[in-house]
């Protein structure tokens, strides 16, 4: 049976009921939220905070580092840190829009269960990637509905909403992946402390990046830390501290400002030219270029948005919704809630 077949319909329907199309929503549970795209999206550059993304229906990939996972319907992509992702909606239409939960985790329910139960064993033994993809269970699809049942229920969803994300949480950890998840949750571990110095470099990403201060932090050898920090982030400290610099230099330029040579010494750089130079390889096109082409999506969207509200035309919100993330500028929206247009924020996640 393929697990596309395995997601109930009442669930998809919940997911749609708490979904606006391009959007991230957040449903009444603080945890919790919905993702939608009635289109193809992406490339979208951002950093996934310590979540399960169960895919609903639809698909799309994940990149970290070099490696690529493939997200289908019934398959969770989980993050044990925050990290580098680079998301693409890849399986999407109207009709069948792509759906996502989103639920980030808790360190504290982890280390309770960590603490309570024995998952070391039944995990592989040594620190991999900070992110895994598995097949949801059934007993996994369950708890999810249940949890999406309670949203319109606010005492119900105060008792037993919890109760719910931990039963979550617990059958998450029994994949086999999942090592560096139970890590996460130990006080002194090698992922803990790693996680510990990536907290440091996104606080700190503007600054000079000193691994050997990252290694003591870590109570590593540097050798040891970069080999660590590389297993885990599939990045080097540099690449990862690059790519956290390029997301805020790439949110600045849309929210705040033009000028493209402060915001290269704004987010640390020293050289403009670096700057421009690293920019255009890492979003395809330089500073100018790139947020031309999203002010431009962005005016398209809104003079069709503006002739669909004089007209109440369908066909128009259709149309707003192309031009808003027109071709070669297609992105799926961060989990801040931001509109599919590419603006991404770099200290959030999705």
């Amino acid at each position: 049976m393929s697990n596309t077949k395995r997601i109930p319909e009442e669930l998809i329907s919940l997911a749609l009921d708490y979904s606006r199309a391009g959007t991230l929503v957040q449903t009444p549970l603080d945890k919790l939220k919905v993702i939608r795209s009635d289109l193809l999206a992406g490339p979208l550059h951002s950093v996934y905070e310590p979540s399960v993304c169960f895919i609903v229906q639809g698909e799309k990939t994940a990149t970290v580092g070099k490696t690529v996972y493939r997200c289908e319907a019934g398959k969770f992509f989980a993050s044990s840190a925050n990290l580098p992702v680079v998301g693409q909606v890849i399986k999407a239409s109207s009709a069948k829009p792509y759906l996502a939960l989103i639920l980030t985790l808790d360190s504290g329910t982890i280390y309770e269960l960590a603490s309570a139960t024995d998952f070391r064993r039944r995990t592989l033994e040594s620190m991999g990637p900070g992110v895994f993809l598995d097949d949801v269970s059934e007993l996994m699809v369950d708890a999810f509905l249940r949890l999406m049942r309670l949203l319109h229920q606010p005492t119900g969803l105060t008792i037993l909403g919890p109760l719910i994300m931990k039963e979550i949480t617990y059958y998450l950890m029994q994949s086999p992946f999942s090592r560096n998840l139970y890590d996460l949750g130990i006080k002194g571990s090698g992922v803990n402390r790693i996680s510990r110095s990536i907290q440091k470099i996104r606080t700190d990403f503007a600054q000079p990046l000193k691994v050997e201060e990252l290694a003591r932090m870590a109570d590593m050898s540097p050798s040891a830390y970069y080999e660590n920090f590389k297993k885990f982030t599939a990045l080097s400290p540099i690449q990862f501290q690059k790519q956290l610099r390029l997301q805020e230099a790439r949110k600045l330029l849309a929210t705040e400002t033009e000028d493209v040579t402060s915001v290269a010494y704004a987010v640390g750089y020293e050289s403009p030219s670096q700057f421009s130079r690293d920019y255009s390889r890492h979003f395809g096109s330089p500073p100018s270029k790139d947020l031309k082409n999203l002010r431009n999506g962005l005016e398209r969207a809104a003079a069709i948005h503006s002739e669909m509200e004089t007209s109440g035309s369908r066909e128009g919100l259709r149309q707003s919704r192309n031009a808003a993330v027109g071709p070669g500028n297609r992105a799926a929206g961060d989990s801040s809630g931001q509109p599919l247009n590419g603006l991404t924020r770099a200290r959030k996640s999705v």
